[in-house]
């Protein structure tokens, strides 16, 4: 049921993106806060899997951008469980957090089963889908990653992927830089953590 109101929410907010109808509520935020909130999102497809995720982000208060904190959070809570749904039992997942210039650089990097070649290029187009010959009974609609590709846009930023068949894949969410310092929470949460969940 939780699966299919996601799939719900999803294709609703394509469809308001595309009609111009998605509003967002931009303020000064730090990624590091979002990814926690990902992180709880997307914890018990995680945890089902038995995957090992890493966390590995600069101190808070560093990755600052301008944003809707409910649609980043959904764009790298969308991440993590594409990461989930294509890597195999007891797999690893990582996501890491740096600044590059002007932009705020993050990335979602798994050890699965990767996208072949010819798909790569059209991962990220509505209802685009990859191999479903392996076991992947979560598999979704093709509309994640194009939601996650929309929302990265209204914020002036891009997402783009890499990947090897059969050795995972790293998605890189790139956003702007924000010049106006960022309300962080949880001051003292670690720099990098690693939790398995078995």
């Amino acid at each position: 049921m939780g699966n299919l109101a996601r799939l719900v929410d999803d294709l609703l907010d394509v469809s308001r993106v595309a009609n111009g109808k998605l509003m967002l509520m931009n303020s000064p935020l730090d990624l590091g806060v979002v990814v926690r909130q990902a992180v709880e999102i997307a914890r018990p497809l995680i945890d089902s899997k038995g995957h090992q995720l890493v966390l590995t982000m600069p101190p808070d208060g560093v990755l600052c951008v301008q944003g809707d904190a409910t649609r980043l959070t959904q764009v790298v809570a969308n991440l993590l469980n594409n990461a989930a749904k294509y890597t195999q039992r007891a797999g690893s997942i990582a996501v890491s957090g740096e600044v590059e210039r002007d932009e705020v650089a993050l990335r979602v990097t798994d050890n699965g089963s990767g996208i072949a070649p010819e798909v790569l290029p059209h991962i990220f187009e509505m209802y685009a889908q990859v191999d479903r010959s392996l076991e992947h009974s979560q598999g979704g609609l093709g509309i994640g990653l194009a939601l996650v590709k929309n929302l990265v846009a209204l914020h002036g930023g891009g997402v783009e992927a890499v990947s090897t068949p059969g050795r995972g894949s790293t998605f890189t969410v790139r956003l702007p830089r924000s010049a106006t310092p960022c309300l962080t929470a949880h001051q003292d949460a670690p720099v990098a953590t690693s939790t398995s969940r078995r």
